[in-house]
């Protein structure tokens, strides 16, 4: 089944999105982001087709965060099976992969990278991640080197990778090249815009909207969105599918990108956070527009917006 709704329709869920939502004063900026604006609030859309909406504040760059695994996932799928990432990641056998270290960031997220070939080469590593990300988003991200020499400070001074063979958490690389790329990831910056491309160039099984290009081989699309599901952006992943239906993942700035396979993708923004890290703003908005247009991966009908 399809049903068509126009650009139209989609503009002006958009715009009733942004509208509605940008008074909410609910939520605080961390103390980690002060200095940036709390009434900073952007919606970008961009369809696998290229075609865009946009409003508010989707120039501004802030921290990706977690939203860079999804990059990550798209190389670690293109150089292995899925099966082996399961057996990678221990699913169903948590204990076989020792104890989750305490060490300030995502222990999955450390596993992932340090799974990438090549291994035991930082620059070469860094490489595949970074010009990924830039295939998938048409431009380059920004890292936020302040941040970034303050987190691996703090890693070395809290001895992290101590702590790593302490709790036998095992990883496929050298531990320190793993934190210090994983690191990197987190550090990234981005606009709503460029989170928008990325999110639909998966949505568009791996071809770039904005330029056509080539970003990975479209068979491992639906297991990217099916690893957005898994790690979902709500503290409660079952609730956001049931009330939302659409995949995505939040960072720790204030970004959630939403990913409708076939459709496309919604990135949405705005600093203030509830107590679980998570965007009011953003999160509001992108379960109206989802509701407003009935985007729900569960539901037999895909949406398509008409020429």
């Amino acid at each position: 089944m399809e049903r068509k709704i126009s650009m139209a329709d989609l503009e002006k869920a958009v715009k009733e999105a942004y509208e509605n939502n940008k008074s909410i004063h609910e939520g605080q900026v961390p103390d980690y982001l002060q200095g940036v604006d709390e009434n900073l609030f952007g919606i970008s859309v961009m369809l696998t087709d290229g075609r865009t909406v946009n409003h508010g504040d989707t120039q501004v760059l802030a921290p990706m965060g977690s939203i860079a695994k999804i990059g990550t996932a798209s190389v670690l799928l293109s150089q292995k099976s899925t099966e082996d990432i399961v057996k990678l990641f221990g699913f169903g056998c948590h204990k076989c992969k020792g104890e989750k270290p305490q060490v300030g960031v995502s222990s999955h997220g450390l596993r992932a990278v340090s799974a990438v070939s090549p291994q035991n080469d930082s620059d070469g590593k860094w490489d595949i991640l970074i010009n990924n990300m830039i295939n998938m988003m048409g431009s380059a991200p920004t890292l936020d080197v302040q941040r970034y020499e303050r987190l691996r400070k703090d890693q070395k001074d809290e001895n992290a990778a101590g702590k790593i063979a302490d709790a036998g958490f095992k990883l496929c690389d050298d531990t320190e090249i793993a934190l210090d790329t994983y690191t990197k990831l987190i550090c990234l910056q981005a606009t709503a815009r460029q989170l928008a491309n990325y999110g639909a160039t998966v949505a568009a099984d791996g071809v770039n909207p904005s330029n056509g290009q080539i970003a990975f081989d479209g068979k491992i699309a639906a297991s990217i969105v099916s690893m957005v599901v898994i790690n979902g952006p709500h503290h409660s992943k079952k609730r956001w599918m049931m009330e939302v239906g659409v995949p995505a993942k939040r960072g720790f700035g204030g970004y959630i990108l939403a990913i409708m396979p076939g459709f496309g993708a919604i990135a949405a923004y705005s600093p203030r956070l509830d107590e679980n890290g998570i965007s009011v703003k953003a999160a509001a908005a992108i379960k109206q527009i989802a509701n407003t247009l009935q985007l729900n991966v569960y539901a037999s009908a895909r949406v398509s917006v008409e020429k």
